[in-house]
């Protein structure tokens, strides 16, 4: 029998990293990534060998063109490719699924939620584990919701900024930050990648990942 453990991805306030990796970037300014889950620290990154990230997407209120362009401005944070996505057709495949509508009752590991000045959406990304913390069940799920209806309030830039988060999470980004002008801010605002998105997302691909991908 299969034990599945829902881990809560939460707005932490740790510190400075407390260890090191020399093959490692140590771009700075950069923020704390990692899931800490007493006593271990977790830390993620798609290994080489699955990319492309595969990722479906619901049909719905034109989600797979903002998983698109997500997915184009993670991959130009990074140096040398190591991060890429497409979108299947085929959920069954997929490594991440993304779906319009809220968070399941019984899925109860939420991260990110996007409430803004603008008429607004939600986002949250479960990371589940297998047998042991250390495995990560695919396929990471993304749920988008819309907090007023499409068809009369205008929730592009909504979409589209919380869709950007949520992706962060799915590729690592385990954390929210303090700063506002970060994408991955608990209640992001900004537009495009800060600076310290950017940096730290190009170290954690570099850092030894004790999580492992499994189905």
């Amino acid at each position: 029998m299969t034990v599945r453990r829902l881990l809560t991805v939460a707005a932490l306030s740790a510190g400075a990293l407390s260890c090191s990796d020399s093959t490692a970037p140590t771009h700075t300014p950069l923020y704390e990534w990692r899931l800490v889950v007493a006593p271990d620290t977790l830390s993620f990154h798609w290994p080489m060998s699955m990319l492309p990230v595969k990722i479906w997407v619901q049909d719905s209120l034109g989600m797979p063109a903002h998983v698109q362009d997500a997915i184009a401005t993670w991959r130009s944070a990074f140096l040398y490719g190591e991060y890429d996505a497409v979108l299947v057709s085929d959920s069954l495949s997929a490594d991440v699924v993304v779906r319009v509508g809220p968070l399941p009752v019984k899925a109860v590991a939420t991260v990110g939620q996007l409430h803004t000045m603008f008429p607004g959406c939600e986002g949250e990304t479960v990371v589940d584990t297998a047998a042991t913390r250390f495995q990560l069940q695919l396929p990471v799920r993304m749920y988008i919701h819309p907090k007023y209806d499409p068809a009369q309030t205008d929730l592009s830039e909504c979409f589209a900024i919380t869709t950007t988060h949520e992706l962060g999470h799915s590729l690592g980004l385990f954390q929210h930050t303090s700063d506002t002008l970060d994408i991955m801010y608990a209640q992001p605002q900004a537009t495009a990648l800060s600076v310290r998105d950017i940096n730290t997302a190009q170290v954690l691909s570099h850092w030894p990942a004790n999580m492992i991908p499994t189905r």
